[in-house]
């Protein structure tokens, strides 16, 4: 589901930091985890949403999409290794964790608490089939407020790089919730969708690959600014 209220202070003076940033050419680091940390000493748990017989939602020419989940997952951990930080996947195929909904959730906390991570970042895919002109990518997080600060920061880097450019949006609002998987860690922990396949437009952008790396390179940025 996607909903849109009114943008809490928080994020508004979030925006305004970010935009003032952007305007000098420079993004500032936010740290969202205790301590001080350099990229060789970060770890990063991507969790690619669904897999296996759970294909999650398709798109309108049949995309599934825990076949792109997966396509951005090793593409944003591919970005992140390279600049020196410590990448943990749930899963690097198309398979499930489990025999069931519950044993495959159960195993990526698992994996999330051995990891132990700086953050925590869940890829997933939107569907809207009653209104297929939403569109844009768009940050959920824990309802207890951990991942706030991070949420915010993702947002509004998403929105000024991506939502912006591809559907001329800017108002799309990181959404609080009772996620699973946002509660497996004390690290902040989100959940990413990543467009919608009930749009052809989206659809039709996450699946080429330029897109999926110009979009993981943009969640990539945001991590270790706001959280490395």
């Amino acid at each position: 589901m996607f909903f849109i209220g009114k943008k809490t202070v928080f994020c508004v003076l979030a925006a305004t930091l970010v935009m003032a940033l952007a305007a000098l050419g420079v993004f500032a680091v936010v740290n969202t985890v205790a301590g001080s940390y350099t990229p060789l000493g970060a770890v990063v748990v991507i969790d690619a949403g669904h897999g296996g017989y759970d294909g999650g939602v398709v798109g309108v020419s049949g995309t599934k999409e825990s076949e792109l989940t997966l396509e951005i997952s090793l593409e944003l951990g591919e970005i992140l290794t390279a600049r020196g930080v410590k990448v943990v996947y749930t899963r690097t195929e198309d398979v499930a964790l489990g025999d069931t909904k519950r044993e495959d959730m159960k195993a990526r906390a698992d994996i999330i608490k051995e990891s132990r991570p700086d953050c925590v970042v869940s890829i997933h895919l939107n569907s809207y089939p009653r209104d297929k002109s939403r569109r844009g990518v768009q940050v959920f997080y824990d309802d207890t407020g951990k991942g706030e600060t991070f949420a915010c920061y993702m947002q509004e880097r998403l929105n000024a790089a991506v939502n912006y450019k591809y559907s001329k949006r800017t108002d799309l609002e990181p959404q609080k919730g009772d996620f699973y998987i946002t509660k497996c860690y004390s690290a902040p922990s989100l959940i990413i969708e990543c467009g919608f396949v009930s749009n052809s437009e989206d659809e039709s952008l996450l699946k080429t690959k330029s897109f999926r790396r110009e979009l993981s390179r943009e969640i990539a940025d945001a991590i270790i600014d706001a959280v490395v």
